[in-house]
């Protein structure tokens, strides 16, 4: 049962900061600016790691309305944690492209701010089984140190930090990046989006709780640096 009460989505949709609609995506999503990155901003800094030249960190994400959009949804999160689940779970069960699609990304930008992050996250996903939620994730102590019963609609799905390889035997749920020479690894599923116009399509991989790593082909205009 909500402890709030909303007249309408476009209420909730303010609660939260608005909802982010990124094009290569199926649904919606929710960023921050990935300056508050706690672990990909020391990332973004190294040669090599998959967070070098950052995608969220240049171009469209930099100019002044974006920035203002990604701090107005940490600011909702952190103004007011109570509402800001309520919101969610009120717009996961009454926005029409959600409940049709069924899926729901975390962070096309930032990553998250810690445990009470992870536990509000936690909360909206057990309050809509319906939903299935995937968040990318490079918060690597967070998530192996915490002890929370994880939703079984929410996929935590871990980041490696290095291109070309693999730590899918330390996280339930992991991903990777690799250069189009390296031979990814046995039982991994390969991201098909760089065949079919840098989109997900019908493709649902990074939400599937079958599917214990996803590996993404590393992008060429980015060197480093991918579009999830």
């Amino acid at each position: 049962m909500l402890l709030h009460k909303f007249d309408s989505l476009k209420e909730a949709e303010n609660t939260v900061g608005g909802l982010s609609a990124p094009s290569k995506m199926p649904s919606y999503a929710w960023s921050i600016s990935a300056r508050r990155c706690n672990v990909g901003s020391k990332l973004a800094k190294k040669e090599g790691t998959v967070c070098y030249n950052c995608y969220a960190l240049k171009g469209r994400y930099m100019f002044n309305n974006t920035q203002n959009a990604l701090e107005r949804r940490f600011n909702a999160w952190s103004d007011n944690r109570e509402k800001f689940v309520d919101a969610m779970v009120y717009i996961m069960h009454n926005k029409q492209h959600i409940k049709d699609k069924g899926v729901f990304r975390w962070f096309d930008s930032g990553d998250l701010q810690g445990l009470p992050m992870l536990e509000d996250i936690n909360n909206i996903a057990w309050a809509s089984p319906h939903v299935k939620f995937w968040l990318p994730t490079k918060e690597y102590t967070l998530i192996k140190d915490q002890s929370l019963e994880i939703a079984p609609n929410l996929i935590i799905r871990v980041s490696n930090p290095n291109k070309n390889k693999s730590f899918k035997d330390s996280f339930n749920y992991v991903s990777a990046v690799f250069e189009k020479d390296f031979i990814i690894p046995k039982d991994s599923y390969m991201c098909p989006s760089s065949k079919q116009g840098n989109v997900c399509g019908s493709c649902r991989a990074c939400w599937s709780s079958k599917i214990k790593e996803v590996v993404y082909l590393a992008h060429k205009l980015f060197k480093y640096a991918t579009y999830w």
